[in-house]
C-alpha cells in the first residue's frame, strides 16, 4: 500500500479536529430584515444583511408609600424575540438606599421562588442550572444602585418575569418628602489601564482602577423599545398641600384624606431619566418627629424621623467656597446649562465685604484635566465676581471625567483664606471609581465641609450621598433649570445657618443605633434613625443632644410605641442601614466587617455586595444546553448628547430598529475613554476602542475547543508514532 493511502484516516482525523477546534463560537444565527417582525429591535452584524435579533424588556413598578416608608415591586418582562434559546443579562438601577429582600422568576404564571446566598455559591448554583438547560435567575449588586439580573435559557418567543420587592424610605427636606426611583443606569466613565479579564458582559474590560467595570457598563443605544410603567399609591394619613413631579407628566387620582393614585400621564414612558415624585403637607400637618416600630422574632425595631426646632442665632459668617463643577462629555446639553445657572446663583449670592470681612471663593472645572480660575480662593468683589460669571459662560463639556484630581488639588487649596472652608461638588457623579473619590475625601478632606449638588438626568445619588457623608455636608438633586434659584437658596440658607454637631441619642434599653456615628444636621433637614431593641422602652422619653456654635443643646423626644404606626419593612431597613455602615468600614480597609455583613444580608434575606438571589425551575427546557448570551441594551439618558460622550467613529458597526420590514439607522457603535497617567499627574487622554460586541458566555464552545484540541494533539501525535514505525 503506498505510504500516502496508508496515512489518509489520520489525515481525515487531524483535519476533522482541527475544524472542530477552530470552530467559530460567533457562529450564531442571523436573520434577513424580511424576517424581523415590526418593532423588533436588532443589531447588525459583520456580513452584509446579517442581523441578529435582541430581547424586549418591558419593566412594570408598583410603590406604595406609606408615611415614610416605601414598598416596592418590579416587574422585569423579558422578551425572546430570537430563534434561539438566549442568557438574557440585564444591567439596571435602584434606588441607592434601598433594601432589595425577595426575588421571584415567573414562568408562565409559574412562581420560581429564589434563595439568598453567598455571591459566589448562588452563582454556582446558577452556572450549574444553566448548563442543565433549566430555566434560572441571578439577581446580583454591583453597587448600592446598580444590579444586575441575569436569565438563562429563555426559548424562542418566550416571556419570563423577574420580579424583586424592596423596602426604602423618601428624603425629606425643607418641608418636601421626595421619592427618586432611577430607571436608567447612566454610562460610567471608567478610568484605569484596560486589563484582559472581562467578568461582565459590559462595554468595556476591566480596569486596576475599577476591577468589575464591565459589570456596570451595559450597552447603550439612543433608543431601545424598552418602556417602563409606574404606579404610585401614596397614602400619608394626614392632609396634603401639593403632590407634583419634576421629571415626568403624570395623572393624579385623589382617593381620599392624604391618598393619591399615581401613575405616568402617557400610561409608559422611555425609561431614560430617574422618576421623581415630591409632596408637601399643610402647615398644621407638617411633621416634627415620627415613630415607625415592628416586632420580628425576640427582637423590636423602630425607625424615628425628627426635625429638631430652629435653635441658636443665625450668624451669617465670612465662607471660603470652591467650587469643583464637571465638565465632562455627559455634562453637554441639558446637564451644562444648570450646572451653569446653579453656579450663576451661587456666585452671585457670595458676600462682598470689606476689610477681610466677605466670602473668599475660586473655580475648579475638570474633564481630562482641571483647571483653576485662580491659584488660590480671592475675596469675593465685583471684578473678581465678573471675572467668574465670565469664565463661566464660556465653558463647554467635552471630555472624560477625572473627578479625583481636582478633588484633590481643591482639598489641598482649601483654608488658605479667610472664612469656614466649604467645597461644592458639582457633577452628575457618572463614574465607576466611587469608593477611590470617597476614600480620599474621607482621608485628605480635614475641617473643609463637602455638599455635592447632583445634576442632570441620571445623577448617581450613591457617590453624591457618600461625598457629602464624609465631607460633612448635605446633598442636593436639581431636577431642571426652573428649580435652580430656590434649590442653591435653600442650599446657602443650610451652610448660614447653625449645624447640630456631636449628635448623640439617649434612650432607654441601650438600642443598636444606625448610622453611627450620627452625621451633622443642618438646619431644615431631618434626623433619620433605625434601631433595635429587645423589649420596648417602659418610658416614653428619649433625648438628643448636640453641640452648635453658641454652646451644647439637648432636645427631649417623646416617643410613644403603642400610638407609633407599624410597618413590617423597619427590620429589613435596619438591617439595610447597619449593612450601609459597615460596607462603608469595609471600603475604608477593614474587610473583617465581611462575615458580619454576609450574617446580617442571610438573616434578613437581603441582596448585598456578598450575596445575590438565585432561582432554578426544575424542569429541562433546553437539552442541548446551547444558547446565546446577549446584554439587554439601555437608553441613553435624557438631555445626553450621544456624541459627546461616545464619539461617532465613521467604521463602527450599527444596530438597526425594525418597522414594518424598512430600518433606520439609530446609533453608531460605542466608544469608551481609556485613560491612562500622564508623567505620574492625574491627568488623562481618551482613546476609543469598538464596544458594541454582545459576548457569547453561554454556549458550550469552551468545552468543544478543549476536546478537539485534545483531539488534534493525539493525532498528530499518532502520526509521528506510526510515521516512526513505519521508518
Amino acid at each position: 500500500m503506498p505510504h500516502s493511502i496508508k496515512n489518509r484516516p489520520i489525515y481525515f482525523i487531524i483535519l476533522l479536529f482541527m475544524g472542530i477546534a477552530l470552530a467559530n463560537p460567533n457562529d450564531k444565527k442571523s436573520i434577513s430584515l424580511n424576517d424581523i417582525q415590526s418593532g423588533t429591535l436588532v443589531q447588525k452584524g459583520e456580513e452584509p444583511g446579517q442581523y441578529y435579533a435582541l430581547p424586549r424588556l418591558d419593566t412594570k413598578v408598583d410603590l406604595a408609600i406609606d408615611g415614610l416608608v416605601v414598598s416596592a415591586t418590579v416587574d422585569q418582562m423579558f422578551v425572546n424575540n430570537s430563534s434561539e434559546p438566549i442568557e438574557a443579562i440585564y444591567v439596571f438601577p435602584l434606588p441607592d438606599k434601598a433594601a432589595v429582600y425577595d426575588m421571584v422568576m415567573i414562568v408562565n404564571d409559574r412562581l420560581i421562588q429564589s434563595h439568598v446566598k453567598e455571591k459566589k455559591a448562588a452563582k454556582k448554583t446558577y452556572e450549574k442550572a444553566k448548563k442543565a438547560g433549566k430555566r434560572a435567575s441571578l439577581t446580583e449588586q454591583e453597587r448600592p444602585n446598580i444590579f444586575t439580573n441575569s436569565v438563562a435559557n429563555i426559548l424562542p418567543n418566550d416571556t419570563l418575569i423577574i420580579r424583586l420587592n424592596y423596602v426604602d424610605y423618601l428624603d425629606y427636606s425643607g418641608g418636601v418628602f421626595t421619592l427618586r426611583f432611577p430607571l436608567v443606569v447612566g454610562p460610567r466613565y471608567i478610568p484605569g489601564e484596560f486589563s484582559i479579564s472581562r467578568k461582565g458582559s459590559g462595554r468595556v474590560h476591566d480596569t486596576e482602577e475599577v476591577l468589575d467595570a464591565s459589570r456596570i457598563t451595559p450597552p447603550v443605544m439612543k433608543k431601545t423599545g424598552n418602556t417602563i410603567a409606574i404606579n404610585v399609591s401614596l397614602n400619608t394619613g394626614m392632609s396634603l398641600d401639593r403632590v407634583w413631579s419634576p421629571t415626568h407628566a403624570i395623572e393624579i387620582n385623589n382617593t381620599g384624606k392624604g391618598s393619591r393614585d399615581i401613575s405616568f400621564e402617557k400610561g409608559k414612558e422611555v425609561p431614560n431619566r430617574d422618576f421623581v415624585l415630591s409632596y408637601s403637607l399643610k402647615n398644621k400637618d407638617k411633621p416634627n418627629t415620627a415613630l415607625f416600630t415592628s416586632k420580628m422574632g425576640d427582637d423590636n425595631y423602630f425607625m424615628l424621623m425628627t426635625v429638631p426646632p430652629a435653635k441658636g442665632t443665625k450668624k451669617v459668617m465670612p465662607k471660603e467656597v470652591i467650587y469643583i463643577l464637571d465638565i465632562s462629555g455627559s455634562m453637554q446639553g441639558v446637564s451644562i446649562r444648570q450646572a451653569k445657572e446653579a453656579l450663576y446663583q451661587a456666585i452671585y449670592n457670595l458676600n462682598e465685604g470689606f476689610e477681610n470681612k466677605g466670602d473668599y471663593f475660586n473655580i475648579i472645572v475638570f474633564n481630562n484635566y482641571f483647571k483653576s480660575l485662580y491659584d488660590k480662593p480671592v475675596a469675593a468683589t465685583q471684578n473678581t465676581k465678573k471675572e467668574a460669571i465670565s469664565f463661566i459662560f464660556n465653558l463647554k463639556a467635552e471630555g472624560s471625567t477625572e473627578a479625583l484630581p481636582a478633588l484633590l488639588y481643591g482639598m489641598n487649596q482649601a483654608g488658605t483664606s479667610e472664612g469656614v472652608p466649604t467645597i461644592f461638588f458639582i457633577t452628575d457623579g457618572d463614574v465607576g471609581n466611587e469608593t477611590a473619590l470617597i476614600r480620599n475625601i474621607h482621608y485628605s478632606l480635614g475641617n473643609t465641609r463637602l455638599f455635592s449638588i447632583g445634576i442632570g438626568a441620571v445623577p448617581n445619588s450613591h457617590l453624591l450621598r457618600k461625598v457629602s457623608k464624609y465631607g460633612r455636608g448635605t446633598y442636593t438633586f436639581i431636577n431642571s433649570v426652573s428649580e435652580v434659584e430656590a434649590k442653591i437658596e435653600a442650599l446657602l440658607e443650610k451652610i448660614d445657618n447653625p449645624v447640630l454637631t456631636d449628635l448623640e441619642f439617649e434612650y432607654a434599653g441601650n438600642p443598636d443605633l444606625y448610622p453611627n456615628p450620627i452625621q451633622d444636621l443642618y438646619h431644615d433637614e431631618p434626623l433619620i434613625l433605625f434601631g433595635k431593641v429587645h423589649q420596648p422602652p417602659s418610658r416614653e422619653h428619649a433625648t438628643l443632644k448636640g453641640n452648635m456654635s453658641d454652646g451644647p443643646v439637648q432636645f427631649p423626644l417623646t416617643l410613644d410605641w403603642s400610638h407609633a404606626a407599624s410597618s413590617p419593612a423597619i427590620p429589613t431597613l435596619w438591617a439595610r442601614s447597619k449593612i450601609s455602615g459597615l460596607m462603608d468600614e469595609y471600603h475604608l480597609g477593614d474587610k473583617s466587617k465581611k462575615d458580619e455583613i454576609l450574617d446580617l444580608a442571610v438573616n434578613h434575606h437581603i441582596l448585598t455586595k456578598f450575596t445575590s438571589f438565585v432561582a432554578v425551575e426544575q424542569q429541562i427546557v433546553n437539552p442541548l444546553s446551547e444558547l446565546l448570551a446577549v446584554a439587554v441594551p439601555t437608553d441613553l439618558p435624557h438631555g445626553w448628547v450621544y456624541d459627546a460622550v461616545f464619539g461617532s467613529p465613521k467604521s463602527a458597526p450599527t444596530a438597526t430598529y425594525a418597522s414594518n420590514g424598512r430600518s433606520k439607522n439609530r446609533f453608531a457603535n460605542m466608544i469608551k475613554p481609556v485613560s491612562y497617567t500622564a508623567n505620574g499627574s492625574a491627568s488623562y487622554q481618551p482613546q476609543p476602542i469598538s464596544t458594541m460586541t454582545l459576548p457569547q458566555t453561554g454556549t458550550r464552545y469552551p468545552l468543544i475547543f478543549l476536546i478537539g484540541l485534545i483531539f488534534l494533539v493525539l493525532g498528530f501525535g499518532t502520526h509521528l508514532f506510526m510515521k516512526r514505525v513505519h521508518h
